[in-house]
């Protein structure tokens, strides 16, 4: 279900070095894995824009939003990206992740209220670049950055953060849910799926 005033942003900014190649324009079942990316924010942001410093991705018709700090680190595309949007609630999701429903932001999004970042995470891990992320996030952002801090993870123990705790009880629950592509390895088990 759209929603209005959320903006969507899908991270593209790595340099795919594990990879061996541009893992955002490689293809799983016809389409480039960015693009699956862009189609799940689609269905709840009423806009998203792609957080790159490369200008590949006309063909997808949104906004690439490039890098304001020079650091090769996630947080300096969240940081950008969510200082730059005019939504008070943005959602991020790497480019990498193509099995990610958009049910997961729906139920993050009915719990978002106070926080800096809502994030999920299942057993012990932490997905915070498949999250949704608060305007209010943007001053410890750049705080994180200033100091040289540039780990999400201790961003998210520094914000105001909620951790949602994501499992089989969930209608959208998968195991493959947080899949994520970073080796050949992994996209040839991706291609089995």
């Amino acid at each position: 279900m759209k929603q209005l005033n959320i903006t969507g942003i899908v991270l593209s900014g790595g340099k795919s070095s594990r990879m061996g190649q541009d893992k955002s324009l490689m293809e799983f079942n016809g389409k480039p894995l960015i693009q699956y990316a862009i189609d799940t924010l689609k269905t709840i942001c009423h806009q998203v824009v792609i957080s790159s410093n490369r200008p590949d991705y006309a063909f997808t018709g949104c906004d690439v939003w490039p890098d304001e700090v020079d650091i090769q680190a996630p947080i300096a595309g969240i940081y950008t990206c969510i200082r730059c949007s005019s939504s008070e609630r943005n959602i991020i999701l790497s480019c990498d992740m193509p099995l990610v429903d958009s049910r997961l932001f729906e139920y993050l999004l009915m719990m978002d209220a106070g926080y800096d970042a809502v994030i999920p995470e299942h057993g012990n891990n932490m997905e915070p670049l498949c999250g949704v992320y608060n305007k209010s996030a943007v001053p410890l952002l750049a705080a994180c950055i200033a100091a040289k801090q540039f780990s999400l993870q201790h961003f998210i123990r520094s914000a105001g953060s909620r951790l949602i705790e994501i499992g089989p009880g969930l209608n959208f629950y998968s195991n493959n849910l947080f899949t994520n592509i970073n080796t050949m390895g992994d996209f040839g088990l991706l291609l089995k799926m």
